[in-house]
């Protein structure tokens, strides 16, 4: 063997290890890529469920429900109607 087949194949052994170590990296950069995203899912997941179980602890209102000033509403007044319709008495008031 000559000096300078040593030389290429060192070159070369060198080369196909750079490229390993890369391709090792990059895989393990994937894989962690993967794991945190799994993980930061995960943990927004638990906020919103810790979210939704202490939002009626700030929702609360100790205040009375403040009635519309133009009167019921349209269900109430549909509602007030259909009574109306079936409480007709057709023999009327007596004095």
């Amino acid at each position: 063997m000559s000096s300078i087949q040593v030389s290429k194949i060192d070159q070369a052994a060198r080369k196909l290890r750079a490229e390993e170590m890369n391709r090792i990296e990059d895989l393990m950069l994937a894989r962690l890529g993967l794991h945190f995203r799994q993980f930061s899912a995960g943990g927004l997941n638990a906020l919103a469920v810790l979210a939704e179980s202490v939002r009626p602890l700030f929702s609360w209102n100790p205040q009375a429900d403040a009635r519309p000033a133009n009167g019921p509403g349209l269900l109430t007044r549909l509602s007030l109607a259909a009574r109306a319709l079936f409480s007709w008495n057709p023999q009327g008031r007596r004095s």
